[in-house]
């Protein structure tokens, strides 16, 4: 019996410090690891509610600049986000929304098979140790430390090098924004629309829990570069996402055509020297 209540003991403590390190941010406060988006967001605001939101994309992140804009929304931008990552950090409560939510949309928003980051902490399976799930960051780190001890060696904090999310300066060439359009259109624009059906399921039950929890919510069609056609899917995503805004009066705000070519870095990032600025100061009234 005493070995059954210690082997009994030690599980329940792993599992409590596997539940410490899950929901304390382990990596967030930790100098030593490199950072998703999600991770960067967390530490330029460690408030526990974030009371206005601004979800998407890598569009959104090179599109918004938070920095400029009065509204007080938080750029909650991630580089290969989905409406399902928005939704499992909801129910997940990996965050906290305080009063509104604003969710910037295209296509690749909405695509179910869109290939995201498994080092989003919502991706953990509830079975699945921390220190297995974060392997990738934190067998560098072991090993490093190996190497700092043999060599006598300070280790080099993360936090002395920069970690921002990606954005995106100058324009692609004209030759290079059709090569863009080319491999997208061999690995997206001929998709079905079944391929996107997750993402507008989770649209609706982020519809339901705002509505629940008395959070202001609203969307966004993120800008399309006018010197490329808009192929037939994109009109068929959105109609399908419209589809379910309609039905539960979602206000929505059509930025698609908004801006000239000039602004954009390629099909849908903008140029982040003059497009993102030119962006957020359109946006931040309706904001």
């Amino acid at each position: 019996m005493k070995k059954i209540a210690i082997i009994i003991a030690a599980v329940i403590a792993v599992a409590v410090g596997d539940l410490a390190l899950t929901y304390n941010n382990f990596i967030v406060n930790s100098d030593y690891f490199v950072k998703n988006d999600f991770e960067i967001t967390q530490e330029h605001h460690p408030e526990k509610i974030w009371d206005k939101v601004f979800f998407g994309n890598s569009v959104v992140i090179s599109s918004y600049i938070e920095e400029e804009s009065d509204s007080g929304y938080i750029n909650l931008g991630l580089d290969y986000g989905v409406v399902t990552d928005l939704w499992e950090m909801i129910d997940k409560r990996h965050i906290n929304i305080g009063s509104e939510l604003v969710i910037g949309l295209n296509y690749l928003t909405l695509y179910d098979e869109f290939e995201t980051n498994p080092t989003y902490i919502w991706h953990k399976k509830i079975y699945e140790p921390y220190a297995y799930f974060e392997r990738d960051r934190f067998y560098p780190i072991i090993t490093n430390g190996f190497d700092n001890l043999l060599h006598a060696k300070s280790p080099m904090p993360y936090k002395y090098l920069p970690q921002e999310k990606s954005v995106y300066h100058g324009a692609l060439s004209d030759r290079a924004l059709q090569d863009a359009m080319d491999r997208y259109e061999k690995e997206f624009f001929n998709l079905p629309d079944e391929k996107f059906q997750k993402n507008i399921n989770a649209l609706e039950k982020i519809i339901k829990y705002c509505d629940e929890h008395n959070i202001r919510l609203r969307a966004v069609w993120m800008p399309w570069n006018p010197k490329l056609e808009q192929p037939e899917l994109l009109g068929r995503v959105r109609a399908m996402a419209e589809e379910v805004f309609d039905k539960y009066n979602i206000e929505m705000l059509d930025l698609e055509n908004a801006l000239p070519a000039e602004y954009f870095y390629d099909t849908g990032h903008l140029n982040y020297d003059i497009g993102s600025a030119k962006f957020t100061e359109m946006i931040d009234e309706w904001l």
